[in-house]
């Protein structure tokens, strides 16, 4: 049984980009919700990091007594405001709307009785205001009902797994979360292959759990079923926006931040937890700026990197026009043959040259759409250029256009987020299919 919920989308598709970028914070309710049925004990939800944020897979009820559970079925069961965690439907090609069918299965077991379903955003479904309607599941028999409000307690895959710390260098400190694969008895398998994230603008100076939730950064290969190591930081500065080349301050604490991971790394590598000679990096918006420059200091020390919608820290591209063709390929190779880095030395971060032939020999995946808005392809383009220049030959680059950006969801206005389609897809030759390879 489903109730179909119609909604009238009429706000502009700029309203909803902006609104995308922020889709993971928490969003306050709209709706009332009715109280909790009077047989239900206890609401467990288990969840899985999707694009953005939480998705809900199964819902755990305990009930007071075990006899109001025998006769019910599927069918006896409805969930509303059950829809995709995202703002396009790739199927219609339209805004999401509330689930038609909810896909429900459900298994007894004593007074608990588990109900599985179509995945469905944890915080419930967008209304035309871009507020969240919450989710309720509603029973034949109503001493059954609860809703998200009744929850008692969120599992998350990969999340709850993960380590949760603050590490200090270089003068600064940063929370991270970093999780570890485990063996079939549960014990963390050493020297493993590892894969950090750089966080994108919109979790610049936000707490660890939205940068852990804003994306699949740490889950995506967990749940591809690889048993490597997935590592993010909380970056608690300002983003440095777009032409930070500009500023030297601010392409000093770039630098200052990815020293501070590096050090980490090395402190993982010499536990044995991770391996020193298979080590990964990637991001996307200013994160994909943040791999360019990681991989300008520590390229020696990396297997490969993939650079996704990458930002501008290394010479302006962003908010200025080319002089004439090929001037930012041009500028980025002058730039990078120059003092273009800073390395700690222990009482600052000193200015200092790229070690190019470890830099041009490191392979990197350059992932961007087309139709991007936000951080404009030619970023890609230029960076991808200056480096065969000066003598890269194993890199590869994927320009997605519409077509490829909808077949995930996120097509049109949604162009920026090219990291979710790099992060979901594994077919044969996309970015992560080629890092996996490499383990």
């Amino acid at each position: 049984m489903k109730k179909l919920i119609c909604y009238v989308f009429a706000s502009a598709a700029c309203s909803i980009a902006a609104m995308a970028q922020f889709s993971w914070q928490t969003a306050a309710p709209t709706e009332t919700v009715p109280p909790k049925g009077e047989e239900v004990e206890k609401v467990i939800v288990n969840t899985v990091v999707d694009d953005w944020g939480r998705v809900v897979k199964s819902i755990e009820l305990t009930v007071k007594h075990k006899a109001v559970l025998k006769k019910l079925e599927a069918k006896d069961f409805n969930i509303v405001n059950n829809a995709l965690n995202s703002f396009y439907d790739p199927a219609t090609g339209q805004p999401v709307q509330p689930f038609q069918e909810d896909g429900i299965s459900i298994e007894k077991q004593g007074s608990k009785l588990v109900i599985k379903a179509r995945p469905f955003d944890v915080e419930g479904s967008r209304n035309p205001n871009f507020r969240k309607s919450p989710w309720r599941v509603e029973c034949s028999n109503s001493k059954l009902n609860f809703s998200m409000l009744d929850v008692d307690q969120i599992n998350t895959e990969v999340i709850d797994d993960c380590i949760k710390g603050s590490f200090t260098f270089a003068g600064i400190t940063r929370e991270y979360m970093l999780y570890l694969p485990k063996d079939e008895d549960g014990n963390t398998i050493p020297n493993v292959p590892l894969f950090v994230w750089q966080i994108g603008g919109g979790e610049y100076n936000q707490p660890m759990m939205v940068c852990a939730l804003a994306n699949k950064c740490l889950a995506s290969l967990p749940q591809h079923g690889q048993k490597c190591a997935t590592l993010v930081f909380a970056i608690a500065n300002p983003n440095y926006s777009y032409s930070a080349s500009l500023d030297p301050e601010k392409i000093k604490l770039i630098d200052r931040n990815n020293a501070l991971q590096m050090a980490f790394i090395d402190q993982l590598v010499a536990e044995g937890k991770v391996d020193g000679s298979r080590l990964f990096c990637a991001g996307a918006s200013s994160g994909g700026g943040c791999t360019m420059r990681f991989m300008m200091q520590f390229a020696h020390r990396f297997k490969a990197a993939i650079p996704i919608c990458a930002m501008d820290p290394i010479v302006p591209i962003h908010k200025v026009e080319e002089s004439y063709p090929g001037q930012f390929a041009d500028d980025v190779e002058k730039v990078w043959k120059g003092n273009c880095v800073y390395r700690w030395d222990g009482n600052d971060m000193v200015a200092g040259p790229m070690d190019i032939d470890s830099f041009v020999k490191l392979p990197m995946y350059f992932a961007h759409a087309q139709d991007d808005a936000t951080c404009k392809v030619i970023s890609t383009y230029s960076y991808f250029t200056a480096r065969k220049r000066l003598g890269a030959r194993d890199d590869k680059m994927v320009i997605y256009s519409d077509a490829d950006m909808k077949e995930y969801g996120f097509g049109g206005f949604l162009a920026h987020f090219s990291w979710c389609r790099v992060l979901n897809d594994y077919n044969r030759d996309a970015p992560m299919d080629w890092l996996i390879k490499q383990f």
